[in-house]
């Protein structure tokens, strides 16, 4: 089995400009090349189209800038705007058939309040909304059973009387009803990043809730809510690890097995290792500003974007034992916050440790 074809987004600086691009690496080259397309925003999130899976729509974390391409050629098909009175917020999914296409979006004026919005998964044109039952939602996943979205609302600022705590909420897409919610164990804490177990078991990397304090001073986290126990369990693990556990936890991936979850701390400079199941620590990867982090197709590597004299590397990690294989690319290009790898061929998008099998449209 091929570990895959890496996507990542990534912004630098060439003669006084700034440059946004799309970074796509074979990783099954011996010496990759880094192909990198132009775009016109920072791509944060990215959604695959199931039935055409080189087709994807990519969006802008707090902004205006969302597009559909073909992540092969880099050929945009259209440029998105997002719904009246809103900004996109980093992250979307298509419906299992393809024919939908939904986007995170929160509200410029009314506190955040978010929205799942709505597109033609062909056409592209907007539809409408379906509430996310919180505020500043952020990521957004597509169950298995291809009728509810789970969604991280980001909350409201700390301390804001009224404000709307820090949850997960699971969303019919059929209706909008909320089916299910649960809120995260810390009230200092938001909800960022998800993955979800194919049997149900949620992973949430948070950063400090707006208005705790400086970020690099503020303890960032890691939540699980296994689906035994229904209840949200906070990360456990000693004092010298939880002090370097500060600022955001980015990008959470799981295992194989997915049982273990990695996720990355970018302030603490390392890679940490939890049981999904227990919140217990495991181990840590050290590196410099770690970002994005993916599973390898052959499920035997996680490779992660992180910094390396002045320029941002991705390296390959040996995904039972966290030991670096001594393979990197160098410069990546890949600054963004997350990373995706897929099959060449197209058979079958893993997006940070969550797999989605191309269907064909019902």
């Amino acid at each position: 089995m091929t570990l895959g074809v890496l996507l990542g987004g990534g912004g630098f600086s060439t003669r006084g400009a700034q440059r946004w691009v799309l970074s796509r690496i074979d990783l099954d080259q011996l010496a990759p090349e880094v192909i990198t397309f132009a775009m016109g925003f920072l791509p944060h999130g990215f959604a695959f189209d199931p039935v055409r899976p080189q087709r994807a729509a990519l969006f802008e974390k707090k902004g205006t800038g969302a597009c559909v391409m073909d992540v092969s050629t880099g050929a945009i098909e259209r440029e998105l705007s997002p719904s009246g009175g809103r900004h996109f917020y980093g992250h979307g999914a298509f419906s299992g058939d393809g024919a939908l296409l939904y986007a995170t979006e929160a509200g410029l004026s009314d506190g955040a309040l978010g929205v799942l919005a709505v597109r033609d998964g062909s056409t592209l044109e907007a539809l409408g909304a379906l509430p996310t039952h919180g505020l500043s939602p952020h990521d957004c996943l597509l169950l298995d059973d291809r009728k509810t979205m789970a969604i991280a609302n980001g909350g409201g600022p700390f301390g804001v009387r009224g404000s709307s705590l820090p949850s997960v909420t699971f969303v019919e897409v059929a209706s909008g009803k909320l089916l299910d919610r649960f809120v995260l164990p810390s009230p200092r804490i938001n909800a960022g990043h998800l993955a979800v177990s194919s049997n149900g078991d949620v992973v949430v990397a948070s950063a400090p809730r707006d208005g705790v304090g400086p970020e690099e001073l503020s303890a960032g986290a890691i939540t699980f809510r296994p689906t035994k126990s229904k209840s949200p369990i906070a990360h456990r693990a000693p004092p010298s690890v939880l002090e370097r556990i500060l600022g955001e936890t980015l990008s959470v991936a799981l295992d194989q097995t997915e049982t273990r979850a990695l996720a990355t701390q970018p302030l603490g400079d390392r890679v940490t290792a939890w049981d999904v199941a227990t919140g217990a620590y495991l181990g840590a990867i050290e590196l410099v500003g770690p970002r994005g982090i993916a599973r390898t197709l052959d499920g035997q590597h996680f490779v992660i974007s992180h910094k390396r004299e002045g320029t941002v590397v991705v390296s390959l990690f040996d995904a039972s034992t966290l030991a670096p294989t001594g393979r990197s690319v160098a410069p990546s290009y890949t600054t963004g916050s997350h990373l995706v790898v897929r099959d060449s061929s197209a058979r079958s998008p893993i997006i940070d440790g969550v797999r989605f099998a191309p269907r064909e449209r019902s």
